[in-house]
Parts: structure tokens; sequence; C-alpha cells
């Protein structure tokens, strides 16, 4: 039981460091390109709605733990 306890211990310090680390995850409906392409006209295109054309958004985690970044991966002073 107590290896258990230390493992999740581990996991969970691993998990919020990497939050620290690395923020941002690629957006999932553009693919990280930041542009929409069209469906009827395939040349045509424009920046993402969901990301805003940056390509990127917060994790999860850290919408949860520190109140996001706004997508920009830096952290704001409390």
């Amino acid at each position: 039981m107590a290896i258990l306890i230390i493992f999740i211990i581990i996991v969970a310090v691993g998990y919020y460091g990497s939050l620290r680390v690395h923020p941002l995850t690629k957006c999932k409906m553009c693919g990280g390109g930041g542009r929409h392409f069209g469906t009827v006209y395939k040349s045509a295109q424009r920046r993402c709605r969901k990301c805003g054309g940056t390509g990127r958004l917060d994790r999860l985690g850290t919408k949860v733990f520190f109140g996001g970044t706004n997508n920009t991966g830096v952290f704001t002073k409390r």
C-alpha cells in the first residue's frame, strides 16, 4: 500500500512539473498550424477560431491548477 501511495505522489509531482515546463498543447481543430481550410474551396484559409491563429492552447491542467496562460505559455506574476 505504501508503494502505491509513493507512486501516486511521484506521478502527481511529475505532472505538475510537466505543466510548468510545457503549459501548451497544439490546437486539435487546426492541428497546430493556426489555419483552417475551407470545405468547399480547398485553397481558401482563415485563422483558426479556437486558438486565434497561434496553433497552441493551454493544457487542461494548466487551466485547472494555474488559471491558464491565455494560450501564451507565460504565467502571470501573482
